[in-house]
């Protein structure tokens, strides 16, 4: 009797050291099938373009498939909520950016999930500055010539944005509050839409993505001011920072970067982000990065959960100074 009694600490132990194998195993096996990648935007535009080279380099390091699911609509809220409510298990992760992941946060009246506890920041992938352009028909030519400009024609500069409390609305409202302009918020649909106007002459100026602006500046239909980032770009070299032409107080990049479910296990997070910023080192997914307008960038998570805090705050009062809403 004393025997088996003895016996039973180092049978339990064996069978813990079992499990906690087994268990150990299973994880390490992650991924076991293919991840789907939830894309909050259509087909075709520079955060589809993104998504789908990581998701081939990731695909080639994990050794399954990642099939890009997109899910356009509602200012990113479509797609961010098919994310929070996949299950936590790392088949299920979505990109973010600064304007469905930030702003749209900050400006919808609600949204079917918690910003702040749905979701678990795993990478940031890359940045992109923004242009501020002029039309053609308005006599100006540099930041401070717009400026005072507004300020001898109040109520008569229009600024485009992809509409109402969406991140290019957002940065034209921050402009008026530095700068003491009176101008006029025109939301579109797309960026597109309104660079068409911008040069017609419909509005007068607008921010826009670099990627969709820097083709019509090139052709002479808009005229760049200055570049939102903090360095000027090789493409448009001849186009001042927003630092340089005398406002460091509007400098800003969109971003954007990978998220998952709350709750995703922290092997999983990690893996997923090791994995991601390998990919991204890769000399040809920088050249494809590039060819999007985008620069690749990875940081540390704990860097990335700062960003999106600092983001969050600095975009915040400037929506609840201009009481600035989605819808």
């Amino acid at each position: 009797m004393s025997s088996r009694i003895a016996r039973r600490p180092f049978i339990a132990s064996a069978i813990f050291t079992l499990l906690f194998s087994l268990g150990s195993a299973a994880q390490a096996e992650w991924p076991e099938k293919p991840i789907r990648f939830i894309v909050n935007a259509a087909a075709g535009g520079a955060a589809d373009g993104t998504a789908r080279v990581l998701a081939d380099g990731l695909s080639k390091r994990l050794g399954q498939p990642i099939i890009i699911d997109n899910k356009p609509g509602a200012s990113g809220v479509i797609g961010l909520d098919t994310v929070a409510k996949a299950a936590p298990d790392g088949y299920t992760i979505g990109n973010s950016n600064l304007a469905t992941y930030i702003v749209t946060a900050l400006t919808a009246k609600s949204l079917p999930y918690d910003p702040a506890k749905s979701f678990t920041p795993i990478a940031k992938q890359w940045t992109q500055p923004n242009l501020l352009g002029v039309s053609p028909t308005i006599p100006v030519k540099s930041v401070a010539d717009l400026v005072n400009y507004a300020k001898t024609h109040p109520g008569e500069i229009f600024y485009g944005s992809t509409g109402n409390g969406t991140a290019l609305h957002v940065l034209g409202a921050l402009f008026a509050n530095l700068t003491g302009a009176q101008i006029t918020h025109v939301p579109y649909k797309s960026a597109p839409a309104a660079e068409l106007d911008l040069a017609a002459g419909q509005i007068q100026m607008m921010f826009s993505n670099f990627t969709s602006m820097e083709p019509q500046v090139k052709a002479g239909r808009i005229n760049a001011l200055a570049i939102t980032g903090p360095n000027r770009s090789p493409m448009l070299p001849n186009v001042p920072t927003i630092r340089e032409a005398g406002y460091p107080d509007l400098e800003m990049e969109t971003w954007g970067g990978v998220v998952g479910p709350a709750n995703m296990p922290p092997a999983i997070v990690e893996k997923l982000h090791r994995e991601i910023n390998a990919v991204l080192s890769d000399p040809e997914v920088i050249k494809k990065h590039e060819k999007l307008g985008a620069k690749v960038a990875p940081v540390s998570i704990a860097d990335y959960r700062q960003m999106l805090n600092a983001d969050s705050a600095r975009w915040g009062e400037v929506v609840r100074r201009n009481n600035i809403t989605l819808n």
